[in-house]
């Protein structure tokens, strides 16, 4: 087997599995460094494993398979399962620190929190709902990964509201009578202790000082929005799937001898500029006038060298070497069929068609066109998908001669086939079986097309004369095939990218150079390919954010049974990308469907903590009498250890994944980098900013009433 596709899938998917292991692992490390308790943490953690098996019955049962997206949805996922336990259980173990039995502190615990958690896993459930509904091949890319997280996160709810509490209160080894006094005496006790206290003491400031407060978050929003357009935008995260493409093309009807002949030479320079170290083989295949040198490289934690990379180092190489060839080299993607879904058929990432009726016109346009976009440094190995034409020889009948003769048309082509190709005249039979008998010239007979003048064909009145009297021969070249778009004719021009060039900043460039292109009537350019695609996917994007904005506020409105306490909550969402931009430009990644996606679940995430905080607000006013500025702070106070264990189990879930390492690790490093970064910094913001809008807007409400 010489491209064994499927070591490259089998390594992917091994890799995100390793990925949601360490994942799992660094949640429960964490949940253990904040409760510092044993038999806690194992309540909590016994939940991930519930839930992850629950979400292979539906795997199962839906018929869906074991792949990138499915996985991928099970390791993302897996900071986000234990939040609903982590909720529940530091209540109760609040609870219990206050001396109440641990009965009662399942109990009460559960029943305090519960509004809380449902509204959260329902907001985080309601984003993927526009997901699941796309019709675009990014829709279709997400699905199962949608289908995956809302899965476990409803069971991850249902083992928070009854097994949890139940373990709780069974085997809960808290104390209520040494629980303060140990948490005082461990050294991450004390320090979280004194975190609350400091919490305490800048939120009372923030509600001093609410203006600055609203000025800092608006002009970080303000700064986050400009550096927006410095992002690189493309369709998806390149993605090193160890196999590499050289291919030449030469003009049709070039004898195969000729082209195994540049092949060789091509290959031998291809040999000498290669690091045979990381090459696993190499092998070389012909078809028509085109040949291609196939290097399949040792998987990526073998090597050193990336495979996009090594092409671009090929490529100068290759470049010019071989006379009478055109040149391409294309380092396969790990999301390779994907590209081939988005485009014509091929894996280049530019794709410009020229649409027009006049083929002799658009291949003039088209190589202009060609020359245009050669002058874009980004841009490598141009091609115009339409070739110069098969070489035919075309016989062109006298009908009225023949006419005369007593000839038709048929009998003339008959005659010629039989000389020349080859007619069957009968069957030999032997042992059973048949052979066919076919007749025709002798090679030596028939080596040119001079050689047509010398076949003879038989006129009705039984004269013999040669074909060169009836038919007259015609050398020209006609097109291979007529492509066509919407019922219009196409030409393709298309290229690929140098390595870490982003498709959208290629684009740009060159609309700007084409924007006085002179193109004749009823010619017109479209962006097509990946392109195409990703501008649906924005939009598709687009309105599954405006979507899961709604859907989101009418799950907080119903859970809340008021207007305006999800309106507040509301206000940390755009805090999102205060985070998002940041850690994309830092680490380099580029704004793709990937990173959209990680977008549109933080906008479920990142409600998260302010409908917990805000709803124990809302609880401690109800219960307790508090006004409304000490229900905040106390509550801000109560709630600062859960939202920082969800936040940070959350994060170090998503961590392995965001250092994209191994074979199609880039493929999702790109939605945990938006998630991580945006959780983040939203989760900072929202601790302090909630609170001032809580306060601010019953403060308003007040005066109004007054």
């Amino acid at each position: 087997m010489v491209i064994d596709q499927s070591e490259f899938i089998q390594n992917s998917i091994d890799n995100v599995q390793q990925a949601a292991l360490w994942g799992g692992l660094l949640a429960v490390f964490i949940l253990y460094l904040f409760l510092r308790n044993g038999s806690t943490t194992f309540i909590i953690a016994l939940s991930i494993p519930i839930s992850i098996v629950a979400t292979f019955g539906l795997l199962y049962f839906n018929g869906l398979t074991l792949n990138q997206m499915s996985f991928g949805g099970l390791a993302l996922g897996i900071g986000l399962i234990v939040d609903n336990a982590i909720v529940v259980l530091e209540n109760m173990v609040r609870l219990r620190e206050n001396r109440h039995s641990l009965e009662e502190s399942a109990l009460t615990g559960t029943r305090q929190v519960a509004g809380a958690i449902v509204a959260s896993t329902l907001t985080t459930c309601v984003i993927f709902l526009p997901v699941v509904f796309m019709q675009t091949i990014a829709g279709m890319l997400f699905k199962e990964l949608a289908l995956v997280v809302v899965f476990a996160l409803i069971c991850s709810l249902l083992v928070a509201l009854t097994l949890v509490p139940m373990l709780g209160s069974r085997f809960l080894t808290v104390g209520a009578d040494e629980a303060n006094a140990e948490n005082r005496r461990s050294r991450i006790g004390g320090w979280f202790l004194r975190l609350e206290s400091v919490y305490s003491s800048w939120l009372e400031g923030a509600l001093r000082h609410r203006k600055i407060v609203f000025a800092v978050t608006g002009g970080l929003l303000l700064l986050t929005i400009l550096l927006w357009p410095l992002l690189p935008v493309e369709l998806a995260p390149q993605t090193d799937a160890d196999e590499i493409d050289v291919e030449i093309q030469m003009a049709q009807g070039t004898n195969i001898a000729v082209v195994n002949e540049y092949l060789r030479e091509l290959e031998q320079i291809v040999r000498e500029v290669t690091p045979m170290d990381q090459v696993r083989h190499m092998t070389l295949e012909i078809r028509g006038g085109d040949a291609e040198v196939e290097i399949s490289l040792k998987s990526a934690d073998e090597r050193s060298m990336s495979s996009f990379v090594l092409a671009d180092q090929i490529r100068r190489h290759v470049s010019g070497q071989v006379p009478g060839v055109d040149v391409r080299v294309n380092a396969q993607s790990g999301l390779w069929m994907l590209r081939r879904l988005f485009g014509s058929g091929g894996g280049e990432a530019v794709q410009v068609e020229l649409r027009g009726y006049d083929l002799d016109l658009a291949d003039r346009l088209a190589h202009d066109l060609r020359q245009v976009m050669e002058r874009v440094p980004e841009i490598a190995d141009v091609r115009v998908s339409r070739r110069q034409g098969r070489p035919e020889q075309n016989l062109i009948v006298d009908r009225e001669k023949i006419s005369d003769m007593g000839l038709s048309v048929s009998q003339v082509a008959q005659v010629i086939q039989t000389n020349v190709g080859g007619s069957r005249a009968g069957v030999f039979r032997e042992g059973g079986e048949e052979f066919p008998i076919v007749v025709r010239l002798q090679p030596e007979d028939r080596l040119s097309t001079l050689d047509l003048n010398n076949v003879a064909v038989r006129a009705g009145n039984g004269q013999i004369l040669p074909v060169s009297a009836v038919v007259r021969s015609e050398r020209r070249r006609s097109p291979i095939e007529i492509e066509r778009v919407d019922g219009q004719r196409v030409t393709y021009i298309t290229a690929n990218l140098e390595s870490g060039v982003a498709l959208g900043d290629i684009v740009q460039k060159l609309q700007d150079d084409l924007r006085d292109f002179p193109l004749p009537e009823a010619f017109s350019l479209v962006f097509g390919g990946e392109y195409e695609e990703q501008q649906k996917a924005q939009s598709d994007f687009l309105l599954s954010i405006i979507m899961a904005v709604i859907l989101i506020y009418m799950v907080m409105a119903a859970q809340f049974e008021r207007f305006l306490d999800p309106l507040i909550v509301m206000v940390s969402v755009p805090l999102a990308i205060v985070g998002v931009v940041p850690t994309l430009l830092l680490t380099g990644t580029s704004l793709n469907v990937q990173s959209l996606m990680g977008i549109v679940m933080l906008i479920g995430i990142v409600v998260n903590n302010a409908i917990v905080l805000v709803d124990y607000i809302n609880l401690m006013r109800r219960e307790q009498n508090l006004d409304v500025n000490a229900a905040v702070v106390q509550s801000g106070r109560l709630r600062l250890r859960p939202i920082l264990m969800t936040t940070c189990t959350t994060v170090l879930g998503m961590l392995p994944l965001a250092f994209g390492t191994g074979a199609g690790g880039e493929i999702q490093a790109a939605l945990a980098r938006a998630v991580i970064g945006g959780l983040t910094v939203s989760t900072l913001i929202t601790l302090v900013l909630i609170p001032v809008a809580y306060t601010s807007v019953h403060d308003m409400l007040n005066r109004i009433r007054a």
